[in-house]
Formats: structure tokens, sequence, C-alpha cells
């Protein structure tokens, strides 16, 4: 099975790389990315929470140290103070120990579901992923090429012509074999008139 045409995760990284994990079917995001994003929306929409600063998702090294930038910047300009500062650089700091032993991003992107509504089919160790899940280019191509005979001889049935294969293979070798055996026979006519007539000639002393 390719990976050509299996569609990847749109979200990007912050050092801008893009996660290599597959999307969800029908989807922009991988499984992970997507339900950090229903996480975020969930809490944007509710009233009740006090607003205060996005942080970066916390998924790798790169990330962790945008998020230490930004606290130290708002704690440098005096827009947050000094407690929670500390508490987040302090879950700033759990986090990175954390990310040593954390795999956002699949190693074997086969692993990686892609429909959570195909998950049984699934057995232990066994693939996330099938090969009918995913288009066959060879068969497409087929596809296009019948599709394309089929209406060049539907054109050429129109137009009152014959399909080169329709046309029959073998009437001008056997119309060359037939006058080939003419001219011999006639040569051997010829020929035996004239020693027909050259021993009657002959006879008769003309």
């Amino acid at each position: 099975m390719g990976m050509d045409n299996v569609p990847r995760c749109q979200h990007v990284k912050m050092n801008g790389t893009q996660c290599g994990s597959p999307a969800l079917r029908s989807r922009r995001l991988c499984f992970f990315h997507e339900r950090i994003r229903r996480e975020r929306a969930k809490i944007a929409a509710d009233k009740s929470a006090q607003r205060g600063f996005d942080l970066p998702l916390l998924e790798d090294a790169n990330s962790v140290q945008v998020a230490l930038m930004k606290v130290i910047q708002m704690l440098g300009s005096g827009r947050m103070d000094h407690r929670t500062a500390g508490l987040i650089l302090y879950a700033l700091q759990t986090a990175s120990v954390n990310l040593r032993r954390a795999e956002f991003e699949a190693t074997d992107a086969t692993h990686v579901v892609i429909d959570r509504d195909d998950v049984y089919r699934t057995s232990i160790g066994g693939p996330q992923w099938f090969e009918e899940d995913f288009d066959d280019e060879e068969e497409e191509d087929e596809a296009e090429d019948e599709a394309e005979d089929e209406a060049n001889g539907e054109a050429a049935a129109a137009a009152g012509q014959v399909k080169p294969e329709a046309a029959p293979k073998e009437p001008a070798q056997v119309k060359h074999e037939s006058m080939e055996e003419t001219r011999m026979k006639v040569q051997s006519a010829v020929r035996n008139w004239l020693l027909e007539n050259a021993g009657g000639k002959a006879a008769t002393g003309n």
C-alpha cells in the first residue's frame, strides 16, 4: 500500500514542521490534534471560565521553549503576577521532563487510527489500515483507458468509420497469395504455349 495518496495531518508545529501522522478520514487533522482542537474549542465556549492567555500545544521541546519565552515576556511586562507565573513555570518544567517519554507522533504511520468507527475490524497486533480503504491508482488508470477506448469506438461508429481492431487482418496477405498463384499459372501457360508453337514450327520446317 503506497503512502503517497494518504492525506497528512495539516497541523503545523511551533518550529514550522508539519505533523507526520495521517489525517482522520474526511478531516484535516490526525486523531491527536483533532482531539486537542475539540478540547480547546470546548474551553473557549465555556462562558464561566476565566479568560487568560493561550499557550502553544506542548508537544515537543520547541513548543515548551516558546511557552517559556511567553511567560517570561508577560512577567517582565507586568501582565502576569508572580504566583501565576511560578505555577506555569513549574508546569512547563514538568512537561519538559515528560516529553522524554511522550510520543505524540507515531513512529509507524500505519498504526494510527484514521477512522474511529472502523476499529472493530482490527485485532491485537493487527493493522489499523486496509487495502480497500484507499483508491488503487492502477485500477483508476485502467478504468480511464477503458472509458476512453469506448468513447473513441462510439465516435468512430457515429462517423461511419471502422475501428482498427474490427478491420480484417488478413485480406492483404490473402490477396497477394492469390495474385502470385495466378501469375505463376499464367507464366506456365505462356511457356507451354511457346514450347508447343515452337515445336510445331520446327516440325513443319517453318
